[in-house]
């Protein structure tokens, strides 16, 4: 459809385009990005993601010679990954140290204001000159989205006030929000065009929030509670589809991105979730979401 778009109109220099690449070896990495020009209809893209990052090894110099082979060549414009598991502060100090990573895109939320490695992480891409879009903005929980009021303060929901927060933040480039609904564009776009700032009393409502959803919250540090339980499972995917499911009610993709789960991912009859919910940073009810995961998503 976009593409469609561009080659109609013509108005391709107007437009920014990002597309992503989930696979990150050199040779994936152009053949993905080729797909996608192709599709797109064009001979560039604005941003080229390395899709879903988590090993911050990656980031070596046969991926730096790709980046400088396919800006050379004038395929992309800038180069960058996104990230959200729990490897991000990790992530984002290795980037600070690389002058050939132009952009990040990573989970960063109200819930996250107060980790100072993170914070510190942050403030040496920003020093770098790093462009860093802020996804996840929402911080939604896993299954209380029933309880979740409007933000206390009359102005704003608590959605638009948790992107107000974002965009507060100087150091952040720009906010990456889910949008599936006109209701939702409108409500950001309302958000975005009133430029009146946050209270001192709006911000405290914020942290009380977060300090009282912060048991129904997976931050995606999955690499605790995983080596805690038997081989295979994917307690931080799971959660993470059942939020599509729960918080963003796209059922359809929360079912098909499942779908893709290995079986083993999805046995957990019998298996205790005692040791991996005392290791979770967050103390969330493991054993409850995954059950109610199987439950809904298959």
């Amino acid at each position: 459809a976009v593409g469609n778009f561009l080659e109609k109109t013509g108005k391709r220099k107007e437009a920014w385009i990002t597309t992503k690449s989930d696979r990150h070896d050199p040779e994936g990495l152009e053949a993905t990005l080729a797909t996608s020009l192709r599709k797109l209809k064009t001979d560039y893209v604005d941003l080229l993601f390395l899709h879903a990052l988590k090993d911050p090894r990656r980031l070596d110099a046969e991926v730096m010679r790709t980046a400088e082979k396919l800006k050379k060549a004038g395929k992309i414009r800038f180069f960058g990954f996104s990230c959200h598991d729990g490897t991000v502060a990790e992530l984002l100090e290795k980037a600070a140290t690389l002058p050939w990573i132009d952009a990040i895109m990573f989970r960063y939320n109200f819930h996250a204001y107060g980790d100072k490695r993170l914070n510190d992480a942050i403030d040496r891409c920003h020093g770098a000159g790093i462009g860093l879009i802020a996804m996840k903005t929402q911080g939604s929980a896993v299954s209380f989205i029933e309880k979740v009021k409007e933000f206390e303060g009359s102005r704003f929901s608590r959605p638009q006030a948790v992107l107000k927060a974002v965009w507060a933040d100087e150091r952040i480039t720009a906010a990456v929000s889910h949008m599936d609904t006109l209701e939702k564009m409108k409500e950001n776009i309302a958000a975005a065009l009133n430029k009146t700032k946050l209270t001192r009393q709006e911000q405290e409502a914020l942290r009380r929030y977060a300090a009282e959803s912060r048991h129904t919250y997976c931050a995606g540090c999955d690499q605790i509670c995983n080596a805690r339980v038997p081989e295979g499972l994917e307690i931080g995917k799971t959660l993470r589809y059942l939020m599509y499911h729960d918080t963003y009610r796209d059922i359809e993709r929360a079912r098909a991105a499942f779908a893709q789960l290995p079986e083993q991912a999805k046995r957990i009859e019998g298996v205790d979730f005692g040791e991996a919910m005392k290791a979770c940073p967050h103390r969330i009810d493991i054993a409850r979401y995954m059950k109610r995961a199987i439950q809904v998503l298959t």
